[in-house]
């Protein structure tokens, strides 16, 4: 099986050394602190604790590391995936990649997944310590992996996204910037425009659950909120994010996987057409 040689060569020149597992053991160190923490804060490791302990606090500290892992693709993966192609413009290196015989639409998916593995990697180094809920239940193998292919996804829309602009900007500051700006319109903005739409044009009146999908379907956060749907109580911090019933999750989060995957889809076609030397 030949590998892309894009791939070989990114990975071999950041996986190799200390940094690549000094970075997965600080990461996996803070994870288990921020678990020692969020037991210490509900008086679960005292004595008295442990004869009375509570797996809601388990399960809660799941959806803690598990919102932790999503800001984390949110607020990194544009920083390295906006200089994947203006880095490569401002090194004076583009021409040299785009003369041989390699077709565009690989080197961009090559930098796509350069760019996220390391995440990935965090991420999927991670789940021992996520399954420590198991243990107390709550939580199944079913949620678990639905909430890693849902972090794949993510990271895949959020990748191809900052492939984009590093595509279409010049100047690497550009195109990070532009990435961060439509994470927020997609995480923030389209709260905004549902609530406009619920003042302005229903007049506080109680929206219907297709009404709330239609605005916050693409949005990341409201595909995290249907995910960890079947965890979350109304006695967390995660009530808020609740939804009426079980199925009205389920189409929240095929719809925001859906879009994700379309998105990803087209911005790659986009990406590769205008990298191209000749149209």
């Amino acid at each position: 099986m030949k590998i892309n040689p894009v791939i070989e060569k990114e990975l071999k020149t950041t996986m190799r050394g200390w940094r690549a597992p000094f970075l997965i053991s600080f990461y996996l160190g803070f994870l288990l602190l921020v678990i020692y923490l969020f037991f210490l804060a509900n008086d679960q490791l005292s004595s008295y604790g442990v004869q009375s302990f509570n797996p809601r606090v388990a399960i809660n500290a799941f959806n803690t590391l598990a919102l932790f892992q999503l800001l984390l693709l949110l607020f990194i993966t544009p920083v390295l995936t906006g200089g994947a192609i203006s880095g490569e413009r401002e090194r004076q290196t583009l021409d040299l990649l785009l003369c041989t015989s390699f077709p565009t639409y690989k080197v961009i998916l090559g930098k796509i997944f350069v760019s996220i593995a390391n995440i990935l990697l965090l991420i999927t180094a991670s789940l021992p310590i996520m399954g420590i809920v198991f243990v107390f239940g709550g939580v199944g193998i079913s949620n678990l992996l639905l909430l890693f292919v849902f972090y794949i996804i993510t990271a895949l829309m959020l990748g191809s996204l900052g492939i984009f602009y590093s595509t279409i900007f010049k100047k690497t500051i550009v195109a990070i910037v532009m990435t961060y700006l439509t994470i927020g319109f997609l995480s923030i903005g389209t709260y905004i425009l549902m609530g406009l739409f619920f003042l302005f044009v229903l007049q506080f009146s109680t929206p219907e659950n297709y009404q709330i999908i239609a605005f916050l379907f693409p949005n990341p956060l409201f595909g995290f909120a249907a995910i960890i749907e079947n965890t979350s109580s109304s006695s967390s911090i995660f009530g808020s994010l609740m939804f009426d019933d079980g199925l009205t999750a389920k189409l929240a989060w095929m719809l925001n996987l859906g879009f994700d995957l379309l998105l990803s889809a087209f911005l790659i076609f986009i990406s590769a057409w205008k990298l191209k030397p000749v149209k």
